[in-house]
């Protein structure tokens, strides 16, 4: 059975595919570099796709965000901005557009990653561990995640993004969702199997 991070992979695979891409290879390449925490120059961007200059620059502006210099601060979910997700990997601080990206990128980099957001209703602390696609622990637990099933792929952020936080309770996820009747609410155990769960903080 296919995992919910497994069916969102294929996803963006399908989103891909509609701009006329392979593979999101491209995608791990872009923010590997955006790692490091340093804002990317766009000839090293285009040296990181394999693909038309005027291809490349649709794709960034689809998917990548610039600072007043025209470099790369963000792609993809990625970014070295400050967003209400803190995304901890090898001492740097980064950050990711939403809660679901911030689960995807650290299997996707093959990375240990430390996690940290809030409850958009409660403002509640809310704090992962994850190696790889193990989650470590989650403090607390259990954690939600709210989703929405539309994207459009020409406002990724504004369509889908915004909209996916992660909740410290059941409570506060059901009252996220009262507002929003085109969403859904997941568990942790949506995205994770059950052996690949961890330690479960209080």
């Amino acid at each position: 059975m296919k995992t919910a991070k497994q069916n969102l992979d294929q996803q963006l695979n399908t989103m891909l595919s509609e701009i006329q891409l392979d593979d999101n290879n491209f995608i791990v390449n872009v923010q590997r570099e955006l790692l490091k925490g340093n804002p990317l120059p766009k000839t090293t961007f285009y040296e990181l796709i394999d693909a038309t200059k005027e291809k490349a620059d649709s794709l960034l502006e689809l998917l990548g965000e610039l600072n007043e210099n025209d470099e790369i601060t963000a792609f993809s979910g990625l970014s070295i901005t400050p967003t209400n997700h803190k995304f901890i990997v090898q001492g740097k601080t980064l950050y990711t557009w939403c809660a679901l990206d911030a689960i995807l990128f650290t299997e996707w980099l093959d990375v240990s990653s430390q996690i940290i957001s809030q409850d958009p209703i409660d403002n509640s602390l809310i704090e992962l561990n994850i190696d790889c696609d193990h989650l470590v622990s989650s403090n607390p637990y259990p954690i939600f995640l709210s989703l929405v099933e539309k994207m459009d792929s020409c406002n990724i952020r504004g369509s889908f993004c915004n909209h996916v936080s992660f909740f410290a309770s059941e409570q506060t996820a059901k009252q996220w969702l009262d507002s929003n009747a085109n969403g859904k609410i997941l568990t942790l155990e949506d995205l994770f199997e059950s052996n690949k769960i961890g330690l479960k903080c209080c």
